[in-house]
């Protein structure tokens, strides 16, 4: 197998380190050869995490109480009358 001919010398995009990984040996010592040879981190957003106030505090607060104890009371009012 001729491994020139797998992989032309200009690529339209960039090759995945795990091509080598998976490759047969011939495929990725070429493959090895076409990557970058700078190590840039891969670039991460930062986004800004926002306090929460009371009053957002307070609504999840009451949403996770009443979810909670909403049922309860109607099993409750249930179970009494039947």
């Amino acid at each position: 197998m001729d491994v020139a001919l797998a992989f032309p010398a200009e690529l339209s995009e960039p090759i995945s380190p795990e091509l080598v990984l998976v490759s047969p040996p011939e495929v990725a010592r070429v493959a090895r050869r076409l990557l970058p040879t700078e190590r840039s981190a891969p670039r991460v957003a930062v986004i800004s995490e926002r306090e929460f106030g009371a009053v957002e505090l307070t609504a999840v607060w009451f949403f996770s109480v009443a979810a909670t104890l909403g049922p309860l009371l109607l099993y409750l009012l249930s179970s009494r009358s039947g």
